[in-house]
């Protein structure tokens, strides 16, 4: 079986909003300094902050020390696309992307002072069981990112591959709260 390979810089059409999946594991050290301030009775205002400061952090996908957005998250999407068509569901086992695409931004590259940026933040009170929990999650309102992508060729084609990329920017989304965020359009560039 022969693969091939294919490059897309995907370009933003709206905001990309972050989940990261870290704070559901209790050994994760954030998850772990979450808990010792979600479990106090009276909270501050102070501790509300830190609530805040430790969801943005624990909820931003990072690769070596750079903002990305995951390969799983990508290849979900392109899954989601695919089986909108016929048989697309096994044309998405086809396709793997190569690596997390690091996201391009207008702000600081360094975490701790994008952290900080109140721009770079997106704050929401969201259902919890019964009650009204405020939820503060990563949001990039401009970016764009570079996937590379293999493929087996025997099994689906360039322009299947192109098709579906593009029905997953324009339909799907990537991140939280999707078709609402994460939408983008996509340019096939040369593989350096």
């Amino acid at each position: 079986m022969s693969t091939e390979r294919i490059r897309f810089k995907l370009q933003s059409v709206g905001p990309l909003l972050m989940n990261g999946s870290r704070l559901a594991d209790p050994l994760d050290p954030d998850a772990i300094k979450l808990l010792a301030v979600t479990a106090k009775r009276k909270k501050t205002v102070a501790d509300h902050r830190r609530i805040a400061d430790i969801e943005w952090v624990g909820k931003l996908w990072t690769h070596e020390g750079r903002v990305c957005i995951p390969m799983d998250a990508l290849e979900k999407a392109f899954e989601e696309a695919a089986k909108t068509r016929n048989g697309g569901a096994a044309l998405a086992a086809a396709v793997v992307v190569d690596e997390p695409a690091v996201l391009e931004y207008p702000g600081p590259t360094d975490l701790k002072k994008l952290a900080k940026r109140e721009d770079f933040r997106f704050r929401k009170l969201v259902r919890v069981r019964r009650a009204l929990t405020p939820r503060t999650r990563p949001i990039f309102n401009e970016w764009s990112a570079v996937v590379n992508v293999t493929y087996l060729a025997s099994v689906i084609n360039r322009e299947q591959v192109v098709d579906f990329f593009g029905l997953a920017g324009s339909s799907v989304g990537i991140g939280d709260w999707r078709k609402k965020f994460g939408r983008f359009r996509i340019e096939e560039i040369p593989i350096c």
